[in-house]
């Protein structure tokens, strides 16, 4: 890149930082706006990378041709989609449903409970507060909670049963998908003709590479945190359900959505799956503990580490870190893609200190 290039976009860089922190309500309406603008496309691409391998593996298996591969790959994935969606849904809503009806059961099984607890402390002179004055503040508490998520999940539900907006950005999604899928070695070739006009030969040749790399981390991290995830979410609801659990299904998928966010989507869903199979039968919280026990084995000690290891190898530590900046920034979508993206950090700084090494022995050598 010329020296002049690079000054440039340095100096353009520092002026919108500059602007970003003087007029940050500004920029955030100007970001969102542009957004939503470009959120087909985003979802088009998005579509398109996870879909491109299952076509090139009907082009390169079967020697089918593209759009006939395109048709049968998306058929495929659409009957999953639907499939799961007639058999989770239903009974998702009428765990629900049931749930909202049994509210002033579980408040009385809550006061029952918390009352012989409280009880069992003061026996043995364990309690050093006020005990109606807690038992009033947690079921106000609960109350006012529960209520809040009523009026979230039947104002989300309702929403989106009533979005056209949501269903119009899918169908571009798909349809534009569709034409990258179709003529993605010209999007690849305009790609790198992109970089060209900025980098040199060797230059370009380094970022394609950067590019499929990264590309090749968020796919095999995303497909792979769902499958881990489906299959954490499948063995907690034969489990439950064997044990005739309360709301097996909702803890299941509870616990499989839960899962998709490393360390804290699994806590946050176990807690919320706990706090809703104790309120109806407190001795079948145990089988919950031994389901998310088994899916969290599969899924540390089998299938997560080979993912893990294959997608990204990145350390615990990092992995935790990654969650809560990009939890911070951008909330669970950040959480969710944060692994990735931190290993695509990871990459850059283990080839910027490669290249440093290399440069240093190269200096060494001239002495």
């Amino acid at each position: 890149m010329k020296q002049g290039t690079k000054i440039f976009i340095g100096a353009l860089v520092l002026i919108l930082i500059q602007a970003l922190f003087l007029n940050t309500a500004s920029f955030g309406f100007i970001f969102k706006s542009c957004y939503e603008a470009i959120k087909p496309f985003i979802y088009a691409l998005f579509i398109a990378i996870l879909m491109i391998p299952l076509v090139n593996f009907f082009e390169g298996r079967y020697r089918l041709r593209r759009w006939f591969a395109m048709t049968i790959s998306f058929i495929i994935v659409l009957t999953l989609f639907l499939t799961l969606l007639l058999i989770v849904i239903p009974n998702m809503i009428n765990s629900l449903l049931d749930l909202f009806g049994k509210t002033s059961i579980l408040l009385g099984s809550l006061n029952y409970h918390l009352g012989k607890i409280m009880k069992f402390l003061k026996a043995k002179n364990l309690l050093f507060f006020d005990l109606s004055g807690l038992e009033n503040s947690i079921i106000t508490f609960i109350k006012t909670n529960i209520g809040n998520l009523k009026t979230v999940v039947f104002g989300l539900s309702v929403g989106i049963l009533k979005s056209v907006n949501i269903l119009i950005n899918l169908f571009l999604a798909v349809f534009v998908s569709f034409y990258l899928i179709y003529n993605k070695e010209y999007f690849l070739k305009f790609r790198r003709n992109l970089i060209s006009l900025f980098c040199n030969e060797d230059r370009t040749d380094y970022i394609i590479d950067f590019l499929n790399k990264s590309n090749d981390i968020f796919l095999k991290y995303i497909t792979g945190r769902i499958l881990t995830s489906a299959i954490v979410g499948i063995i907690v609801f034969l489990i439950l359900f064997i044990a005739k659990v309360p709301y097996a299904l909702l803890s299941g998928v509870l616990i499989g959505v839960g899962n998709m966010i490393p360390y804290v989507g699994s806590i946050v869903a176990g807690a919320i799956a706990t706090f809703l199979i104790f309120l109806i039968s407190p001795i079948k919280v145990i089988y919950l503990f031994i389901a998310i026990l088994v899916g969290q084995t599969v899924d540390g000690f089998i299938v997560g580490p080979k993912i893990m290891e294959e997608s990204v190898g990145m350390s615990s530590f990092w992995t935790i870190i990654a969650i809560m900046v990009c939890g911070n920034l951008f909330g669970p979508v950040g959480m969710f893609f944060s692994v990735p993206l931190f290993a695509v950090l990871k990459i850059v700084y283990l080839e910027k200190l490669r290249n440093r090494n290399l440069k240093g022995n190269e200096d060494n050598e001239k002495v």
